[in-house]
């Protein structure tokens, strides 16, 4: 187990509950007021998931207004702009006035990405602190662990992080679950990825001392946040790792990049709170072998609230008829999924 030492901030957990599945309303056309004529969409009420529009960016004058007062904001100013165009499009025509479309963008950017990061402290000393260590690799790993702590998703791994570790590096590799523990030092062959694509990465890539992956691997990172992106990039130099970390908003633009081994780690339900149906849009348009799922079990405040059981659900539904073999992963504190593409049906004979 990896203790908490003074100084390291403990884990911070979910925000409370299952996100809300709303619809949204449609975009609402240039040179319109902010809010449709329409009647608003109810809460609880959901798009079917094959229907789900993949939010095209809606700009007129009262839009771009709403996004450059949020971009403008101290607390807001380091997400992705492509992120707030696209939550402003769904959230802005919902009220009337400006403040309240404003007022509502914020609410929902701190719901699926400020409310897991309240640790992160100093993002440029924390670049500069890898930088430095940079060809250290005990040095590098303890800095990892200390930044973890950052970002809600890697924080509440670490209380069992010689758990979770081993079965996140099976699983990657391709290679069967095991109870038995797995030396540092250790690489497995068999099926060794050659590219990763991490998709809402948070800070998942400064896990990589211990997923036993070579060098020559490259380890793609997205995330919204570029306090985030710009801790990861520097950790990706600093390890000597193949790979980038990009500023997207996976959530917006479709991933169609080729790799061996996609990550969703915690992703979905921030993905699904913005718009319901776009994580199976997501699943839809990988080029991928295989790709990793995982859910919360408990809330940022610790509750369990039958999460794992309400996300299991929402886990069969989002790959049902999708071309995956599926099997659990053994995660302590978190639900996990390996998806295995499957192979396509031969031609029939004539």
């Amino acid at each position: 187990m990896i203790p908490i030492r003074r100084g390291m901030r403990r884990p911070v957990r979910r925000s409370a509950g299952i996100p809300a599945r709303n619809a949204g309303d449609p975009p609402t056309p240039p040179g319109t007021p902010l809010r449709p004529t329409g009647s608003p969409s109810r809460t609880g009420e959901t798009v079917p998931v094959e229907d789900a529009p993949s939010n095209p960016v809606v700009r007129n004058d009262a839009h771009d207004r709403v996004v450059t007062e949020v971009l403008a904001a101290r607390h807001f100013r380091h997400l992705s702009p492509d992120l707030v165009a696209r939550v402003t499009t769904i959230e802005a025509p919902k009220v009337r006035r400006h403040d309240e479309a404003v007022a509502r963008v914020k609410r929902k950017l701190h719901q699926i990405a400020n409310a897991y990061t309240p640790a992160l402290h100093a993002p440029r000393d924390a670049a500069d602190a890898l930088r430095s260590a940079a060809g250290d690799e005990d040095a590098l790993r303890t800095l990892a662990i200390s930044l973890m702590y950052g970002h809600a998703s890697t924080a509440e791994r670490l209380p069992v992080h010689d758990l979770i570790a081993p079965r996140l590096r099976e699983a990657i590799h391709g290679t069967s679950g095991s109870d038995g523990p797995i030396n540092p030092g250790e690489r497995v062959e068999a099926e060794t990825p050659a590219r990763i694509l991490d998709l809402a990465c948070g800070l998942n890539p400064l896990m990589i001392p211990w997923l036993g992956l070579p060098r020559t691997c490259r380890y793609d990172a997205y995330d919204a946040d570029s306090r985030l992106v710009s801790i990861v990039q520097a950790f990706l130099e600093a390890w000597g790792q193949a790979g980038s970390a990009t500023v997207r908003d996976i959530g917006g633009q479709d991933t169609t990049e080729t790799a061996d081994v996609v990550l969703l780690l915690k992703a979905v339900p921030c993905l699904e709170q913005v718009r319901v149906g776009t994580s199976r849009r997501i699943l839809e348009t990988l080029n991928a072998n295989r790709v990793i799922v995982t859910y919360p079990v408990q809330s940022l405040g610790g509750n369990d609230r039958g999460m794992r059981a309400t996300y299991r659900q929402a886990f069969d539904n989002l790959v049902a008829g999708l071309p995956w073999h599926v099997a659990e992963l053994r995660l302590p504190d978190e639900l996990g999924y390996l998806l295995t593409r499957k192979a396509p049906p031969a031609p029939v004979s004539q």
